[in-house]
């Protein structure tokens, strides 16, 4: 199976939480979902104009890269943002917290924001160190964590050279779904919520499986179906059984309504923060796709040429 950029996938994994991901799992592409909020929200961010995003496992580690950047290079004062969460609200002596709405152009235009999230920023980095990829991290850091693993085993990949690392959310939806079909094989990471399956991501991981797969369902496409683990299956259905509840007029208001109930959903409403949630279930409507290469998060580059430059 060729590794290269161009075809159609051959292969498609969901995985529910980064934990299940198996050791040493290296596809073509990841593409890492937490819709309520992380990846939402660093969707918003650079599109909003912000220069690039460092996912930080911790909130003092933000702080201490901050103070280091700054004391290396003092022309980067004012230049650096804080943003994040713990518990869904903004950490003390952070500028940013975790909602979209935060990130305007007017706050984070031109800007490198040190991020750090309960759950997003640690799928990104959890599956970095279990992929064996963290050899030429960037500015971040990456702490070793214990405690029993749920990983799950799984056929084998072909050697792949480093794996390209999306974020995703409904707001880029069409674009990703148009950038993970250059890639022949793709793993699908889940963030969750405090360890629990989150069903806002599970249906987002089910929308884009089914958009790439459409060629197949449509019949347009002859190669043989992209094979999906149990998982991938799984998303996929629940997605298309959604939409047949819904009609294209009320698609948003559904998908909002869906999020709103979910584990994630009850999370931000406990703390009145129900805008974040309607802004993530804006769908379709950014095109920008974030890229995370070693140790930050930008613009993807075209799928063609190397990863970290911006498109």
């Amino acid at each position: 199976m060729s590794q290269q950029i161009g075809e159609f996938p051959e292969r498609i994994d969901v995985f529910p939480l980064p934990d299940l991901v198996p050791a040493g799992y290296r596809p073509a592409a990841v593409l890492f979902i937490d819709v309520l909020r992380a990846t939402t929200t660093v969707t918003a961010a650079l599109a909003a104009g912000a220069e690039k995003v460092i996912p930080v496992m911790e909130p003092d580690q933000a702080l201490q890269m901050k103070r280091l950047l700054e004391k290396s290079d003092p022309a980067k004062k004012g230049s650096l943002l804080l943003g994040g969460e713990r518990k869904g609200v903004r950490i003390e002596g952070f500028d940013l917290g975790n909602s979209p709405a935060d990130y305007t152009p007017e706050r984070v235009a031109g800007k490198t924001i040190l991020f750090s999230t309960t759950n997003g920023t640690r799928a990104i980095l959890t599956f970095e160190r279990n992929s064996g990829q963290n050899s030429e991290r960037g500015e971040g850091e990456l702490p070793r964590r214990g405690g029993p693993s749920l990983r799950q085993s799984a056929p084998p990949l072909p050697a792949a050279p480093r794996t390209r690392s999306f974020l995703g959310s409904f707001l880029s939806a069409r674009a990703l779904a148009g950038r993970l079909r250059a890639f022949p094989t793709l793993g699908i990471v889940c963030a969750g919520t405090d360890l629990h399956y989150t069903e806002e991501d599970i249906l987002l991981a089910g929308l884009l499986v089914s958009r790439l797969l459409r060629p197949w369902e449509t019949g347009g496409e002859s190669r043989p179906r992209p094979l999906l683990n149990v998982q991938a299956e799984t998303a996929k259905y629940l997605w298309e059984s959604f939409l047949e509840s819904v009609t294209p007029e009320t698609l948003e208001k559904r998908l909002y309504e869906k999020l709103l109930a979910s584990r994630g959903g009850e999370n931000l409403r406990r703390i009145h923060l129900t805008e974040d949630i309607r802004d993530a279930a804006r769908l379709d409507t950014l095109e920008t796709v974030p890229e995370y290469t070693f140790g930050t998060i930008a613009p993807a580059a075209e799928p063609g040429s190397a990863p970290g430059k911006e498109s």
